[in-house]
């Protein structure tokens, strides 16, 4: 079995501009997943990564030069716009490591390492004890950026304030209006409205249920509250960037470093504001924000995804749509969000016109793979498995170490009713290199399968064995798995 839920966007034009390109077959020859995986350059070891230094961070990663340039420049750019728009003081002299794995199987390793709790929604974090920033490239770019962003800000506001007295409004507020910078043609954009949280917001302060400034500038912790807290923090920041008020930031942190109240300090460095006055003029100037953008109502879909809100999600990307046709990603979101919720042939028909749309986004023929797989268990057999074939394939053509694609393709390898799809001396290699890049109790599930149904059976034991080790949710499945595995075994 292969299966996952999986919540996420790819953008896959952010990983080409970085130079990581897509595998191109020659001329005339047949595309296969052991060619790709063959003619794909291995990774670059970790031992041997590129390194560039700056004057406030180094960026170390096996990615490309060009992604480690980039991610350089545009750091030192958000450095110098915290530091100079937001007042935030003298800063720092040390240089931060900033490290970026290629593959998350690197990334885990390396946090199993450090002793370091593991998670499987984990994409990125700054270690305030060691000083450095630690992710891996994933196949949505557009959120790995938003993680580097945000957690340079933290990582600058620890930098003025180390004792961590800062108030967590501000600092998750200043990191959520970076995670949406964009960096193009050597400029960091910022500044941009996460429409989504907006709309949130929006919705919250009509009800009448968003956190009271007062009090949402007392909380210590939002891990207890609703993302809600968020998209304020993010939006008083915004308000007072754009009233000029942000130089008031960091006369607000040197007050409470002097030992004042953030009550006392708030009205010190804001002209003797208090925050409900502030409140009586942000409430209308939030309700004043226009949705402008189609991203707008996508970041809304996406929203409502997370919070299984299926049908709003479909009716959001179809939002989206009206103010942008060409927008790929919300097409791709919309079949995700239609396949999730069994309507099969309108999944088709979205997810076709969103691998029109943009054939480089290699999430849109992965999810129409996963649409033929359902038809096919569906009953509809009519060329079903081969249309999935050629989706992971081109998948994979995109993204090489694409673990996923890589994996649902060893399984149908494995267990295709077509004779001319069991392929299973391909699906071995194709399913162990799922496993390196993704060690999940899911991929390691296909891999056993893959062992069995080759006769390697003492390795399909050892490999289910692994995967039941990890105490994965249908626990049942790998239970029954590992002892027919067994049993085979006694034979």
């Amino acid at each position: 079995m292969y299966s996952m839920d999986w919540r996420g966007v790819s953008i896959l034009a952010a990983v080409l501009a970085c130079g990581l390109a897509p595998f191109a077959a020659r001329a005339g020859e047949e595309v296969t997943a052991l060619s790709v995986l063959e003619r794909s350059a291995k990774r670059t070891p970790w031992a041997q990564a590129f390194k560039v230094s700056s004057p406030h961070f180094t960026v170390i990663t096996n990615t490309s030069q060009k992604l480690a340039q980039d991610i350089s420049q545009a750091l030192e750019l958000q450095f110098k716009e915290l530091f100079v728009r937001f007042q935030l003081g003298k800063p720092p002299t040390d240089a931060l490591p900033v490290k970026i794995f290629a593959e998350k199987s690197e990334f885990q390793q390396y946090r199993k390492e450090l002793g370091k709790r593991q998670s499987e929604h984990t994409a990125g974090y700054f270690d305030p004890n060691l000083k450095e920033i630690v992710l891996f490239w994933s196949d949505d770019p557009e959120d790995v950026l938003s993680t580097l962003y945000h957690e340079a800000t933290h990582y600058v506001v620890e930098m003025f304030a180390p004792r961590g007295n800062v108030p967590v409004w501000l600092n998750e507020g200043l990191a959520v209006y970076f995670e949406t910078a964009q960096f193009k043609n050597g400029k960091l954009e910022t500044g941009q409205v996460p429409y989504g949280r907006l709309l949130e917001l929006q919705d919250a302060v009509k009800q009448g249920k968003h956190h009271p400034l007062r009090r949402l500038m007392k909380y210590d912790n939002y891990d207890s509250y609703d993302l809600l807290a968020y998209a304020e923090g993010w939006s008083v920041v915004y308000y007072f960037a754009k009233n000029n008020l942000a130089q008031g930031f960091g006369a607000y942190l040197d007050e409470i470093k002097k030992g004042r109240d953030q009550d006392t300090a708030f009205k010190r460095a804001f002209g003797g504001a208090t925050p409900d006055q502030l409140e009586s003029v942000w409430k209308p100037w939030v309700l004043g924000l226009e949705m402008k953008s189609a991203r707008g109502w996508y970041e809304r879909a996406l929203n409502y995804w997370y919070e299984d809100r299926n049908e709003d999600a479909v009716a959001a990307c179809d939002e989206a749509l009206k103010l942008d046709p060409k927008l790929s990603k919300a097409k791709h979101l919309k079949g995700r969000v239609l396949y999730w919720l069994r309507k099969m042939p309108e999944a088709l028909e979205a997810l076709e016109q969103a691998c029109k749309e943009d054939p480089t986004d290699a999430r849109s023929f992965f999810t129409l793979a996963r649409v033929h797989e359902a038809l096919c268990q569906a009953g509809d057999k009519r060329g079903a498995e081969a249309a999935q074939e050629a989706n992971y394939l081109k998948a994979i053509q995109i993204r090489p170490d694409y673990a996923d694609a890589l994996g649902f393709l060893a399984w149908l390898y494995a267990i295709a009713d077509d004779p001319k799809l069991r392929k299973i001396k391909q699906a071995i290699p194709i399913a162990e290199r799922a496993v390196e890049l993704d060690p999940t109790a899911e991929v390691l599930d296909t891999l056993a399968e893959c062992y069995f149904q080759d006769g390697q059976v003492e390795k399909a034991v050892a490999t289910a064995r692994r995967a039941l080790a990890m105490k994965p949710p249908d626990l049942e499945y790998y239970q029954n798995q590992l002892k027919k595995f067994e049993a085979a075994l006694k034979r």
